[in-house]
């Protein structure tokens, strides 16, 4: 028997594997935050613009020229919030405040809104840099007491990507910024006196008495002092003297009190002596003399 042999053919089949690289996308957020003093006399919302800026760079892999970018991003309520208000601290302390997307502080830039709406989108070509910048704001509302310390205020907002779209391997990566609240010890005179006005008759049997109230606001626990320039002095003749109170009568030069963060009331005392022949050399005459009122603090 003859045996045919039989030839096998190995059939080698390769596959090769390419790995086609696509052009990697990255982006960053940065912002300087923002910082404001705060008056707490301020009767309006303390606004201050500032901005962020996004910038997205892609490298020189293969892949298409141009891909399209598409964010926008999201913030939390910092650090020290409370519920979802925002609050800068200060040594135990605090100071509401809020972020914004409009310049009237009218839209806050929390939760679920967002910064830019619509989202940006852009083309991004390879081996390029695009740094694009946006506005928000920072709200700080009137009639918060500032209570001791004075000071800066401080806090820490976190910003997040919340919407990212880029053809081809991509990394968003979120930032943060600082919010500085500047807080000093602040006193005023908010409602200015009033003249001092006395009605004399020359020889008068009763002493002559007047007053004009101030109004006074001041940092919790600031002490602080009022002071006139002179307390007794001569108009038309006519010895008179004043003196500071909490009551339209009697008092000291100077007067000492504490703030308590709202207005508080104090007067302007005059008197004048009675029995006094004046200098008028008519039937009626009448003299103005301007006294300086110092609040120190």
């Amino acid at each position: 028997m003859k045996q045919k042999p039989v030839l096998w053919t190995g059939i080698v089949i390769l596959l090769t594997v390419t790995n086609w690289a696509h052009a990697l996308t990255t982006c960053s957020v940065s912002s300087p935050g923002f910082a404001s003093g705060y008056v707490p006399l301020n009767l309006t919302t303390s606004i201050t613009p500032t901005t962020f800026d996004v910038t997205c760079s892609r490298d020189n892999a293969a892949g298409p020229a141009f891909i399209t970018v598409q964010y926008d991003l999201s913030v939390n309520n910092g650090i020290h919030v409370l519920g979802t208000q925002n609050r800068a601290a200060l040594a135990g302390s605090f100071l509401n405040y809020h972020l914004a997307t409009d310049p009237a502080c009218a839209i806050p830039w929390s939760g679920a809104t967002v910064i830019p709406t619509p989202p940006a989108s852009f083309p991004l070509a390879k081996n390029s840099v695009v740094t694009n910048t946006h506005t928000f704001y920072g709200c700080i509302l009137p009639g918060q007491l500032v209570l001791p310390p004075e000071g800066s205020y401080t806090d820490t907002v976190t910003m997040t990507f919340s919407l990212g779209k880029a053809t081809g391997p991509s990394a968003f990566t979120g930032g943060a910024f600082p919010v500085t609240i500047v807080a000093p010890a602040s006193c005023n005179i908010t409602v200015p006196p009033a003249k001092v006005t006395f009605t004399y008759t020359a020889f008068s049997p009763a002493a002559a008495i007047a007053s004009s109230t101030i109004v006074v606001r001041c940092t919790m626990s600031l002490a602080y002092t009022l002071a006139l320039d002179a307390t007794i002095d001569v108009l038309t003749g006519l010895n008179y003297s004043l003196a500071l109170n909490n009551i339209s009568n009697g008092g000291v030069n100077p007067l000492s009190s504490v703030g308590n963060g709202g207005p508080q009331s104090f007067f302007i005392n005059g008197t004048m002596a009675a029995g006094q022949a004046g200098a008028c050399a008519s039937s009626a005459c009448s003299g103005i003399q301007t006294r300086t009122l110092t609040i120190t603090y």
